[in-house]
């Protein structure tokens, strides 16, 4: 995951009858949420990085800051 792109942690809930948690973070920035079942924080850290990573968001996401600055 690219240095610039940073989570910050915005929830953590449990569904009744589910095992483990969900975390909800954002991505630093940006309007863009990712949601994950996981049972512990850096388990949902390492999940919302995969989907980050094979979604290309950090890519996009950069490209898009680049042209606000242009």
């Amino acid at each position: 995951m690219a240095s610039t792109i940073e989570l910050e942690l915005v929830d953590v809930y449990r569904y009744e009858g589910f095992v483990g948690k969900r975390f909800r973070f954002r991505i630093k920035g940006s309007k863009v949420y990712i949601n994950v079942l996981a049972n512990s924080i850096e388990e949902a850290v390492e999940k919302a990085k995969q989907i980050i990573n094979r979604l290309e968001l950090d890519k996009q996401l950069i490209q898009q800051s680049k042209q606000k600055e242009g």
